[in-house]
């Protein structure tokens, strides 16, 4: 029996340290003094059993015992934000154990290391979920609809801000905006891709047309820089004149889903 215990006492301790872990992925803090807060709420996991008490009484002490692990484990920054963390760490608490209650109800009794191998397994979905959702907010946070002004043509695309673009202009000292073939192509369609890669086109015809050296996020030997009138960004209203644009064939569309970089400048 003793071993039993033992056995259940450390795999309580590693479902707790696991959904502190999950909590904290999910708002961004680190989680502290784990190796206090596990083990008090291991304990009372393999105690309350011995109790007999109303399903009600259960769950009150749960809470309190939640409360009680995340105020060891996070730093205190507000009710709101402990309401939250409190939140999140109750509904980590009851998805590990409906996920092995549905398991237990499908497939029957099960060794108590299988709770272990389920809850990572929750643990490393619930990472992956989060990382998708935070990339989607950091791009939602960076992206922002343009609108390019060049004559009488007019060219709007969504862009990305990247901080990691730092490239100005050698010869105008202008910042420079990044841009795909595509983009580019909206301005100069009689220009095609072969005939820029080779620079065998008019490069009067294109407006203040230039290459420059470049060591950075369009690397390789040099860059088509070209300007247009007027870069208007959609929803502060802000817009900006003779703007320098570079083509760019570092595949960054791949990386940021959007065919436009905006320089670090335009934040």
């Amino acid at each position: 029996m003793e071993i039993v215990i033992e056995e259940t006492l450390a795999i309580n301790i590693f479902l707790n340290l696991l959904i502190l872990k999950m909590v904290s992925r999910i708002i961004g803090k680190k989680a502290r003094l784990c190796f206090l807060s596990c083990p008090l709420g291991a304990i009372f996991a393999l105690i309350e059993p011995m109790w007999r008490l109303s399903p009600l009484l259960k769950i009150c002490l749960m809470i309190c015992i939640s409360f009680i692990m995340i105020l060891i484990s996070f730093k205190y920054q507000g009710f709101k934000q402990f309401c939250i963390t409190l939140t999140l760490f109750i509904l980590a608490t009851f998805l590990l154990g409906g996920a092995c209650q549905m398991i237990s109800q499908t497939f029957g009794s099960f060794p108590l290391f299988v709770v272990a191998i389920v809850g990572f397994a929750i643990f490393v979905l619930v990472g992956i979920v989060t990382k998708v959702v935070n990339h989607h907010r950091r791009m939602k946070k960076f992206t922002y609809n343009l609108t390019f002004i060049d004559g009488d043509k007019i060219v709007k695309e969504e862009a990305y801000l990247d901080s990691g673009n730092v490239l100005y202009d050698t010869i105008t000292k202008k910042p420079i905006v990044l841009v795909t073939y595509d983009v580019f192509q909206k301005f100069y369609k009689d220009i095609s891709l072969i005939s820029l890669i080779t620079k065998d086109f008019n490069s009067s015809s294109i407006k203040n047309g230039h290459y420059i050296k470049i060591n950075s996020v369009g690397k390789g030997t040099s860059i088509l820089i070209f300007t247009v009138d007027q870069l208007k960004v959609e929803g502060d209203e802000r817009m900006y004149k003779n703007v320098a644009l570079g083509v760019s064939f570092s595949g960054f569309e791949k990386s940021f889903g959007k065919n436009v970089l905006l320089h670090c400048d335009f934040s």
